[in-house]
C-alpha cells in the first residue's frame, strides 16, 4: 500500500512539473526561428610514404629500400593539394524552421556587424554544384575540391604488401599510401610503385625501369606520374618571365614555384591566383586561367617602387657616402631619395677612419645626420673591415669558442659521471665479494657456483665495457688522473682543447695597434742617487678598451 501511495505522489509531482515545459518554445522563441542547412567539407588529407621491399634480398642494395621513396618524396614536396571532385562531408547542418532564408552563421554575423570573419564562399552542396557547372567562380583556397596534402614519412615502419593497405591506412590515419618494391637484375633496376586511395578504395600501379648507377637521377618520369595522379586534375606547362628582371619569386595559388624566369613548370588547369614579388618592385597580382592542352606563357611587367624616404648628411670633412654598396656622393648631401627600411651607411675618406651608421628610413620622412670623421687608419682601427663573418667580430668568436669549451667540458663531466655510475650500479649486483665465502660456495655447491660465476662475471664485464667506452669518449684531464697526471685524449678533451685554442686565436687576431700598446720606459734620472743607473728602465704592455 505504501508503494502505491509513493507512486501516486511521484506521478502527481511529475504532472505538476509539465506545465513549465510547454513554455520552452516561447522562452527560446523557436516558432520564429529558421535556419538554412549547411555543410563543411574535409580540408586536409595525409599521404604516407613507406619503405620499399626488395624482391631479391641483396645487402649491397639495401640503401634502395629508403632511397627510392626518398627520391620520389623530393618530387612530391611541392604538392600542396589534391583535387577531388566530390570531397567528403565533415559536418552536415540540417535546415530548421519554416522558409529558412539565411544560415545560422549569417544570422550571427548580421547581429554582430563589427566582428570580422572570413567569408565562406561554399555553404552547401548547391554552392558547390554552381562551382562545378561554372555558374560560380572561387579561388582554390576557398574551393573545397582542392584539399591540402600533408606528407608523412614512415621510414621506421616495415615495407607494405598490397593486401595490408586497408588496415594500415586506418591504423596510421593515412588517406593515401605510397609503397612498392624493387628488383635489381644485373645493372637494371625495376621499380613497382602502388598508390592506394583509401577514400576510393582502389590501388593505382606504376612501373619504372632504369639503370642502378643512375637510378636516382632518372626517377623524374616516375615521380611526375605519381604527382599528376595525386593532383587529381590534368596539368599544363607554365612559363613566366618578368620583363628582363630575374630572381623574382613566383607563387601560384600560394604555392612557391621558383624564381624567374620559369620554364616548363607543370600545374593543374583551371583559374589560378598569380603572385610575383621582388625587392624594390611593387608586388604583381593577377588571376590567370590554365587551359587543358594549351601551354601557358606570360611576361609580367614589374613596376619599380619609387623611394619616398630621404636623407641629408653633413660631416666635418668632405667624405664619400655609401648606402650599403650604393654610392650616394660626397658630403654634404641634401635630401637625396633612398629606399625605405633598414640599411647601413658608410662614410669614407683617405687618412680618416671609416664611419658607419645604421639608419631606419621611414616612409615620407627625412633622416638627417652629422658625422664627425676622425683621423686614423681604418685598416688598423677595424682589424678586419669585413668583420669575421657577417656582423660578428673576433671578440664575438672568442666568446663563442669559450662557450663551446664550456659545453664540451660539461659533456666531459657528464660522461665521467656516467662511467662511475656504471661501476656503482654493477657493485650492487655482485653478491659475493669475500674470498672465503666464494671458496665455501664452490666446495658446497659446485654446479651452482659455475652458473653464479658466469652471471656475476657477465655483470662485471658489461659494467667495465660501458664504463670504459664512456671514458674513451670523455678522455681524462691531468687534474683527474691522480696516478701520473697524464692527459688522455678523448673526443670531449680534444674538442675542449680545440675550442680553447680557437678562443686564443680569435683573441690574438682581434688585437691591433689601438688595443694593445707595448713599449719601454727609462727610470727617472732623479732617482739615480739611490744607487740606480740612469740607463735602467722597465718594459710595459698596456691594454686599451675601445668601442
Amino acid at each position: 500500500m505504501k508503494h502505491k501511495i509513493s507512486a501516486a505522489l511521484l506521478i502527481l509531482g511529475l504532472l505538476g512539473n509539465t506545465l513549465p515545459l510547454f513554455s520552452i518554445d516561447d522562452y527560446y522563441n523557436f516558432p520564429s526561428q529558421s535556419y538554412k542547412g549547411g555543410v563543411t567539407f574535409e580540408s586536409s588529407r595525409n599521404l604516407c610514404i613507406f619503405p620499399f621491399v626488395a624482391i631479391k634480398e641483396d645487402v649491397t642494395k639495401e640503401y634502395l629500400m629508403k632511397g627510392i621513396p626518398s627520391v620520389l618524396l623530393s618530387y612530391l614536396r611541392n604538392l600542396e593539394y589534391t583535387y577531388v571532385e566530390y570531397p567528403r562531408k565533415n559536418v552536415i547542418y540540417h535546415s530548421f524552421g519554416e522558409n529558412p532564408v539565411s544560415t545560422l552563421q549569417e544570422k550571427i554575423d548580421a547581429e554582430s556587424p563589427n566582428a570580422k570573419r572570413k567569408k565562406k564562399e561554399i555553404n552547401d552542396e548547391k554552392d558547390l554544384e554552381d562551382v562545378r557547372i561554372g555558374k560560380k567562380q572561387v579561388s582554390p583556397e576557398k574551393d573545397p575540391r582542392y584539399i591540402k596534402i600533408t606528407i608523412k614519412q614512415m621510414w621506421d615502419k616495415k615495407p607494405l604488401r598490397v593486401d595490408e593497405v586497408y588496415g594500415t591506412a586506418s591504423k596510421y590515419g593515412c588517406d593515401y599510401l605510397l609503397f612498392g618494391s624493387y628488383e635489381v637484375v644485373e645493372n637494371s633496376l625495376r621499380t613497382k610503385v602502388y598508390l592506394f586511395d583509401d577514400y576510393e578504395g582502389k590501388t593505382i600501379p606504376f612501373e619504372h625501369q632504369t639503370s642502378v648507377i643512375r637510378a636516382y637521377q632518372e626517377m623524374g618520369p616516375l615521380g611526375e606520374s605519381i604527382k599528376e595522379k595525386l593532383q587529381g586534375k590534368e596539368t599544363t606547362s607554365f612559363n613566366l618571365t618578368t620583363n628582363g628582371e630575374e630572381g623574382a619569386l613566383v607563387y601560384l595559388d600560394g604555392i612557391y614555384l621558383g624564381k624567374t624566369p620559369l620554364a616548363e613548370k607543370k600545374f593543374p588547369i583551371g583559374r589560378r591566383s598569380l603572385f610575383i614579388f621582388k625587392e624594390g618592385f611593387h608586388p604583381y597580382k593577377s588571376e590567370v586561367i590554365l587551359e587543358k592542352g594549351k601551354k601557358f606563357e606570360i611576361e609580367a611587367k614589374l613596376s619599380i617602387k619609387l623611394s619616398s624616404s630621404f636623407i641629408s648628411i653633413t660631416s666635418n670633412v668632405e667624405s664619400d657616402v655609401y648606402l650599403g654598396i650604393q654610392y650616394l656622393g660626397k658630403t654634404p648631401i641634401q635630401r637625396i631619395s633612398i629606399p625605405t627600411g633598414m640599411n647601413r651607411l658608410r662614410l669614407s675618406k683617405e687618412g680618416y677612419i671609416d664611419a658607419f651608421r645604421f639608419i631606419d628610413a621611414k616612409e615620407d620622412e627625412e633622416t638627417s645626420l652629422d658625422v664627425q670623421m676622425r683621423e686614423g687608419q681604418s685598416e688598423v682601427y677595424y682589424k678586419n673591415k669585413q668583420n669575421v663573418f657577417l656582423d660578428h667580430t673576433y671578440k664575438d668568436f672568442t666568446t663563442y669558442s669559450l662557450y663551446g669549451a664550456l659545453l664540451f667540458y660539461a659533456s666531459y663531466a657528464y660522461l665521467n659521471y656516467a662511467s662511475r655510475q656504471a661501476y656503482s650500479g654493477a657493485r650492487s649486483q655482485i653478491t659475493l665479494t669475500n674470498g672465503l665465502a666464494i671458496t665455501s660456495f664452490y666446495q658446497n655447491n659446485p654446479n651452482e657456483f659455475f652458473f653464479w660465476y658466469y652471471t656475476q662475471n657477465q655483470v662485471i664485464e658489461n659494467a667495465e665495457s660501458k664504463g670504459r667506452n664512456l671514458k674513451l669518449i670523455a678522455g681524462t684531464l691531468p687534474t683527474e688522473n691522480r696516478k701520473d697526471r697524464k692527459l688522455v685524449a678523448g673526443p670531449m678533451v680534444i674538442l675542449m682543447g680545440l675550442m680553447l685554442v680557437s678562443a686564443a686565436t680569435f683573441y690574438y687576431l682581434g688585437l691591433d695597434q689601438e688595443t694593445i700598446e707595448i713599449g719601454y720606459l727609462p727610470i727617472n734620472p732623479a732617482f739615480a742617487n739611490h744607487g740606480q743607473s740612469a740607463m735602467e728602465g722597465y718594459s710595459y704592455m698596456q691594454f686599451h678598451l675601445r668601442y
